[in-house]
This record gives structure tokens, sequence and C-alpha cells, in this order.
């Protein structure tokens, strides 16, 4: 079971020299690929949600900040937004936000705490069926081929989960 958890962590680390450092997954971020801005506070502050939940929210909401307007966010990646709302549909209350660290730095746009980023950014993106890629990100082609695996490793350990469960009904009938 160990090598099984030990494999799982690792797909869900992506090497990061596929980043193409373009900044995009700053400029433009969804939480969970689709809550509002409103929701996220709420998960943030809420006493009934799982404690990872919350500190999700949490660090989500220390780096990124909503942007003003759907409209402000289709000028930074209409791609990106589209994508999201195919997915959501147009009616969705998503959220679209950017880091709040972003500046110039030089006669360059980038991060202003790279060096002192938080956890969040260093472990993004996370190979999950939400992730959204920008058009052309590094991460697309092995985010997904993990997520497959992931998925793969999920439904197997369900099948034995059920095949055990039968053996003890079988047992528990022979009795």
């Amino acid at each position: 079971m160990s090598n099984i958890l030990e494999r799982v962590n690792n797909l869900l680390k992506l090497p990061q020299h596929l980043c193409n450092m373009c900044g995009n997954c700053c400029r433009m971020a969804t939480f969970k690929g689709g809550l509002s801005y409103e929701e996220v506070l709420e998960l943030a502050n809420s006493k009934e949600a799982e404690e990872s939940q919350v500190i999700g929210a949490r660090d989500f909401l220390a780096i990124f900040e909503p942007y003003e307007s759907t409209e402000d966010a289709k000028k930074i990646g209409p791609e990106f937004v589209e994508s999201v709302y195919e997915t959501f549909g147009k009616d969705s209350k998503v959220s679209f936000f950017h880091c709040k660290f972003l500046g110039q730095i030089g006669d360059k746009y980038g991060c202003l705490i790279h060096e002192d980023r938080p956890q969040l950014c260093r472990m993004y993106p996370i190979p999950h069926e939400r992730t959204f890629y920008f058009p052309g990100c590094g991460f697309e082609k092995q985010g997904r081929k993990n997520w497959e695996e992931i998925k793969n490793i999920l439904q197997s350990l369900e099948e034995k989960r059920a095949n055990l469960q039968n053996k003890v009904k079988e047992e528990e009938t022979k009795e």
C-alpha cells in the first residue's frame, strides 16, 4: 500500500522543468475549477468543511484576488475563460482570479516573491480532472497523463475494496 501512496504522491508532483515560464497561471486562475469568489470565502470561513478544504481556500485567497468582472478576465485569457464556461456552463458563477504578487521586475513582468512563493504556487499544477491549462501550457500533456494513471489506481483500489467486502459477506454467510 505504501508503494501505491508513494506512486500517487509522485504523480501529483509535475516536474518544474515543464513550465514555460509564461506566467499565465498567475494571471488567471479559478478555485477548484469553478467556484465563485463568494463560495471560496464561505469555504475559507467554514466551521463544517474539512480542515484541508478550509486551509486550501484560505491559502488561495492569501495569494489570489478576483478580477472585477468576467470581461476583465477575458482580456487576459479568453481561451481559458471559454474553456471553464464550456465545462461549467455560461450561467456558472465561477470567479476568475489573478495573483497579488505579480509586478514589474526591471523591464519584465513576473513574480515579486518567487524565491519565497507559497507552497500552493510551488505545487501548481496538481493533476486533476478539474485542472484547467492554458493553451500551450508545458504541464498539460504530463498532467493529463498523470491524472489518467491516478484514476486507474483509484479504480483498481475501489475494485479491490469491493472484492474484499464481497469476501467478508461470503464468510459471514457461511457462518
